[in-house]
């Protein structure tokens, strides 16, 4: 018997019959959910910086898998694994997202690896809703958005999310943690806030100079008209002595059906008072046209004023396709 590439995936063998009536078929798998998912981002950006240019990119497109196993009442074996996939340099699949596995129980869910960390999770997610793969785009100057080797626990207590993880690497210069992230979100109807603190060792020339130390806050509300509010900021305590912060606002405006009005602006300091410094600050202003749930067309502009550098402007044109596959066994 023939297997499909799918069957082939899943580790499984699809009867014929079953991939003609679209039914339940047999797996090693029990009691087990697994999605195969991606999105493509394909973009055309006419930038006006140092220099005019016009070019094909790529928003974070990616592919990946995720899966879940009840091996007892209440507790289950949980992994994703999700990897970019380059649309600007032909095709080709890039770094990893995620890779993690770990438990999830009724007293909170462990996991291991390559993850989205504490700081991203409560705070720079809810910013981050514009089609750019810089966005949140001052979060994005200073701020992890995945961490590896990461031991990290998450428990849902009532309205609050409970987070804290470690960044712990065997290869580093220090044996023990490299870096220590907590945080709690509150969620109740349209509102989250959400406060972490991230701590983080500071290497040059493989000598460890200190630590980096953030505290960040997100607030957020989304109407029952469908607008939505949000604000994140930073308060960076640099290794070095120098204190800088970062603040990304975003609001969200549905105008006709299926269209929706997203505008932004952001501030980056670094606490430099030279020309070395990196400070600017900026708005982005986007239109998306929804027709479907699963595809989104969008058009952008986005002004960034450097301080020490020639401004940035850019005009983007871009596709998202979204596609999310299900089994239950």
């Amino acid at each position: 018997m023939k297997k499909t590439a799918l069957t082939i995936l899943l580790g499984c063998t699809l009867p014929l019959a079953a991939q003609a009536a679209d039914t339940d078929f047999t797996s090693s798998l029990k009691n087990s959910d697994f999605s195969l998912y991606g999105s493509l981002r394909p973009t055309l950006v006419y930038s006006d910086s140092a220099k005019d240019s016009w070019d094909v990119g790529d928003a974070l497109s990616r592919i990946g898998v995720k899966g879940s196993t009840e091996f007892a009442p209440g507790w289950k074996a949980i992994a994703q694994g999700e990897w970019k996939i380059q649309l600007n340099d032909g095709g080709k699949f890039g770094d990893p997202r995620l890779a993690y596995a770990g438990v999830a129980s009724p007293y909170g869910q462990v996991t291991f690896g390559r993850q989205r960390p504490v700081q991203y999770t409560l705070v720079g997610e809810y910013t981050d809703i514009f089609n750019n793969a810089n966005s949140p785009f001052a979060y994005n100057q200073e701020s992890p958005f995945f961490a590896d080797n990461l031991l990290l626990y998450k428990l849902q207590v009532n309205h609050f999310t409970l987070m804290a993880s470690a960044m712990i690497d065997g290869e580093a210069n220090n044996s023990g943690a490299e870096a220590i992230n907590t945080g709690v979100g509150f969620d109740w109807e349209g509102l989250h806030l959400g406060l972490t603190y991230l701590e983080a060792d500071k290497y040059e020339n493989n000598v460890n100079v200190g630590k980096d130390k953030t505290t960040a806050l997100a607030a957020t509300y989304s109407l029952k008209n469908g607008i939505y509010l949000a604000m994140g900021y930073q308060d960076k305590d640099y290794a070095d002595d120098r204190d800088g912060y970062t603040l990304d606002t975003a609001v969200a405006i549905p105008l006709a059906q299926d269209y929706k009005l997203k505008l932004g602006y952001f501030r980056f300091d670094d606490g430099i008072d030279d020309v070395s410094s990196l400070d600017y600050q900026g708005f982005n202003t986007t239109v998306e046209w929804n027709p479907v749930s699963n595809v989104r067309l969008h058009l952008e502009y986005l002004q960034q004023n450097n301080e020490n550098r020639e401004n940035d402007k850019s005009i983007a044109f871009g596709v998202r396709y979204d596609f999310d596959l299900n089994w239950h066994f």
